[in-house]
């Protein structure tokens, strides 16, 4: 039983190193997984931002990346803030705070539309639609 069991570690440990082998992956960052949630950020890619809603409280700070390759920005649906031009390959930090409009879009595209959620329900601003921020019309509180 013991040799089984051990035999059954070591096919697990090189079925595993023969993955990671195949596909090049060294470990998970190259792959970006558990990245995005360590840096509390949100991308631009795709099309979109990505995730469209972040967790995020009065005072936390997330970082917004762009991958693509024309120039965005993060603006709130009323323009009360913006992060500014984030030029592609760059990234810029929105300090969140209690009193601002937690949803935005990018002004160069306005499809791609995002949004802070409360972290202590998970729940989405009013502003936010589940295919993407809403129009700017919704008051925020």
């Amino acid at each position: 039983m013991r040799k089984f069991v051990l035999s059954c570690a070591a096919c697990a440990v090189a079925i595993t190193a023969g993955v990671a082998g195949a596909t090049g992956i060294e470990d998970d960052e190259t792959l970006g997984i558990g990245d995005q949630m360590a840096e509390r950020r949100v991308d631009i890619k795709g099309g979109v931002f990505f995730p469209p809603m972040i967790l995020a409280g009065a005072g936390e700070t997330i970082i917004i990346r762009n991958q693509e390759d024309e120039v965005h920005d993060a603006t709130a649906l009323d323009g009360s803030w913006t992060t500014g031009p984030i030029q592609p390959g760059a990234l810029a930090e929105v300090t969140v705070s209690a009193d601002m409009v937690l949803c935005f879009k990018s002004t160069t595209n306005e499809e791609y539309k995002g949004a802070f959620g409360s972290p202590e329900t998970g729940e989405a601003p009013e502003c936010f639609e589940l295919s993407g921020a809403g129009d700017g019309d919704t008051a925020v509180n």
